[in-house]
């Protein structure tokens, strides 16, 4: 077997990879873990935001990255048929300090910043305590992740694009002419391992930073749907009628087991915030890939021209991600290309 590139890791960053190969008539092979269900792109929220709520501010670089991630999105809905993009609003509850910020922000006319409707007001005063102050977010977009990693991992299956398997680095001969795993032979190999990639001989000098998050997913059959609310944490609606809940960050940590203590918290937070019952149904938590400064890791080694990294995506992996996979399939496959969106080089590190 001779694919021109290897991919390692199918989350969020080997899909939109190797989606961009798929799309471009490239030759790979992606290799991934049959059943890996730690993967920190199955606990995100998968959010398309464009508002950072914490300051009221435009994210950076959203003009750009999300119409690429919208028109991906739903070409990649027209291959798999099946529906993987919702638009919605976003109620934001806020306090008192935050609400001047607003204002502040208001002022300056941001498009995707509103006032609460009539309708909203409704709303909040019905299924939540009615001490916060409400603002709208407009539009945001909600990805369905898992249904995308799946259906694309079957999409790969039956173009005998993936390979179900656990690469061990120790078994791979990485030389600056090509790369050898078992019997595949491939001129370049690009990790997308997530968190993995801290532990990777060739890219362990990269500024990761260990991080862990978590989520809830809750029973909540009274709440409409048609929203995202936001107060700290998020609800955001979920498969099978429920809501994810979360997320949290941690840097100090042992295991990747539920955290019982962030899970009281937020229920108990839930309780101030929501005057309707609900359920905890499941708790989930994942190591996430990411990076001292949040930078996005893509590019190739620059010792090693047959590796590359695509990696600490973050939090924004959903709205920059395709972007930047399509900036590094073209590094890739046109060496002679600069790779613009990321916001250091590889060398930075990698002296």
């Amino acid at each position: 077997m001779q694919p021109q590139y290897l991919i390692i890791g199918q989350g969020i960053a080997g899909t939109l990879l190797s989606y961009e190969f798929w799309k471009q008539g490239k030759s790979f092979l992606l290799i991934d873990e049959a059943h890996n269900i730690s993967k920190a792109s199955l606990v995100a929220g998968a959010i398309i935001n464009p508002v950072n709520v914490n300051r009221w501010t435009t994210v950076q670089g959203q003009e750009n990255y999300i119409p690429t991630a919208l028109q991906t999105y739903r070409d990649l809905e027209r291959i798999l048929g099946i529906s993987l993009v919702e638009e919605k609003s976003m109620l934001v509850f806020h306090d008192e300090r935050k609400g001047q910020l607003l204002k502040e922000a208001q002022s300056s006319s941001s498009e995707y910043i509103h006032p609460p409707s009539r309708a909203d007001i409704t709303l909040a005063n019905r299924f939540f305590t009615g001490k916060y102050g409400i603002a709208k977010v407009a539009p945001v977009w909600k990805i369905h992740a898992a249904q995308l990693l799946s259906a694309w991992s079957d999409f790969l299956k039956s173009k005998k694009l993936l390979k179900e398997e656990f690469l061990n680095t120790d078994e791979c001969v990485i030389t600056p002419g090509g790369v050898t795993f078992k019997e595949i032979r491939a001129e370049k190999i690009i990790f997308c391992e997530g968190a993995k990639a801290m532990h990777n001989p060739l890219f362990n000098k990269l500024p990761f930073t260990k991080n862990r998050g978590e989520a809830l997913l809750l029973s909540v059959p009274d709440l409409p749907r048609e929203n995202i609310y936001h107060y700290g944490i998020r609800l955001v609606p979920a498969a099978k009628d429920l809501f994810w809940c979360g997320s949290n960050y941690q840097w100090q940590f042992n295991n990747v087991l539920p955290d019982p203590i962030w899970r009281m918290q937020t229920e108990a937070t839930l309780r101030q915030w929501l005057t309707i019952p609900f359920e905890v149904v499941d708790h989930v938590v994942a190591e996430r890939p990411t990076t001292a400064g949040q930078q996005f890791l893509a590019g190739i080694h620059p010792a090693m021209p047959s590796a590359a990294i695509f990696n600490g995506l973050g939090t924004k992996g959903f709205s920059c991600g395709p972007a930047l996979a399509n900036a590094l399939c073209r590094q890739l496959t046109d060496p002679g290309k600069t790779f613009s969106l990321i916001s250091k080089p590889l060398e930075t590190w990698l002296k």
